[in-house]
């Protein structure tokens, strides 16, 4: 079993990112060489409709910037690209809100089952004044800044029997990362939650050591849950995220044309990556309600496994207080949360791609 990622150690690699600069400064006159690596499969919105343009995007504003993406994992897993980062070995990179808890656990609030009503909701709390305080913090303690949040996708459980209601999830092995927000989210949903490897979960629900996973529908698809699971449960318990991230000393050392070509790249095609995943589902629930790959049960009691979920955060966990902010937003307040939270400090290793 591969040892959980910890942060502490990282330290050393960010003394060096931020004193002594970890990469030399390119010949004057050559482009600024930079390389973004993700664990996303080329099929995924998150680089169909995004990080697969970036470089074209990068090139055209003619800004002396020269960008290379590594999709699917080719330089490591989520916590070594991470390692990476903040190392200043690798200029940017993508990681969901479980791997950044692991530094900030105030930030598992994004990971919590119904802190969110949708994924409109989570970008504009993403993009507001209540979180960047929290990504202040990133960048003071690591030297890691956040340059974007995107969607991944609303998630929904699929199963071999309707859910639609929390008691329905009574003893249901429901599959969840092994980040413990994951499966504290599980235990809100009234679920008995599992570990498996992502790679490993189509096994799993085809030999029946689990009962259903959970995960967005283009995930789904792609990964063929739908071919050993009968339903689709409209529950929508968790708006996905993931923020793109760069070594700050590698962002200080580009030009304000730079630093601003990359960014409106980056949101730009953030923008695109949120059309495209609500068209991609879209499409998807069309065709499987067309051709019956799989009932999709809509009539799901949202209410009461949101009231569940929030009675279960309430109290006990790092994010509470936050948690009970971001699900009370209508509209978003304009303050900031202080980092300074009371909640119970809990452990939130073992992260992994979903």
């Amino acid at each position: 079993m591969r040892a959980p990622f910890r942060p502490v150690p990282v330290l050393l690699a960010v003394a060096c990112a931020w004193f002594g600069g970890c990469q030399p400064q390119p010949p004057e006159g050559r482009p600024v060489r930079l390389r973004l690596a993700h664990v996303y499969e080329v099929r995924s919105p998150t680089h169909a409709h995004g990080t697969a343009h970036l470089p074209d995007r990068i090139a055209a504003a003619d800004v002396g910037l020269e960008l290379t993406v590594y999709p699917a994992a080719q330089l490591g897993s989520e916590e070594e690209l991470l390692e990476q980062l903040v190392a200043g070995e690798l200029e940017l990179a993508i990681a969901g809100p479980s791997f950044l808890a692991m530094w900030y656990p105030e930030l598992g609030a994004f990971d919590a089952a119904y802190a969110f009503r949708d994924l409109d909701h989570m970008l504009e709390v993403a993009h507001g004044p209540l979180i960047q305080p929290l990504w202040d913090e990133l960048l003071k303690r690591y030297g890691v800044r956040v340059l974007d949040t995107w969607v991944y996708g609303s998630r929904h459980i699929t199963s071999n029997r309707p859910i639609r209601h929390p008691d329905d999830l009574r003893g249901f092995r429901l599959r969840l990362p092994a980040a413990r927000v994951w499966q504290a989210s599980g235990q809100a949903l009234g679920a008995s939650p599992m570990p498996v490897a992502f790679a490993e979960v189509y096994m799993a629900l085809q030999q029946g050591l689990a009962d259903g996973q959970e995960n967005p529908v283009p995930t789904i698809q792609a990964m063929g849950f739908h071919e050993v699971q009968s339903h689709l449960n409209l529950t929508g318990h968790i708006q996905s995220s993931i923020q793109i991230l760069v070594n700050e000393r590698v962002w200080q050392r580009l030009t304000g044309d730079q630093q601003d070509a990359l960014k409106q790249a980056i949101r730009d095609l953030g923008a695109q990556v949120d059309q495209g995943t609500s068209r991609d589902e879209q499409q998807i629930l069309d065709r499987w309600r067309k051709q019956q790959v799989l009932e999709v049960v809509e009539d799901v009691d949202r209410d009461a496994f949101r009231s569940r979920a929030r009675q279960f955060f309430a109290t006990g966990f790092p994010f509470s207080r936050l948690y009970q902010t971001i699900s009370d937003w209508d509209p978003l307040p304009q303050t900031s949360l202080s980092s300074d939270d009371k909640g119970e400090q809990k452990s939130m290793n073992d992260a992994e791609q979903p």
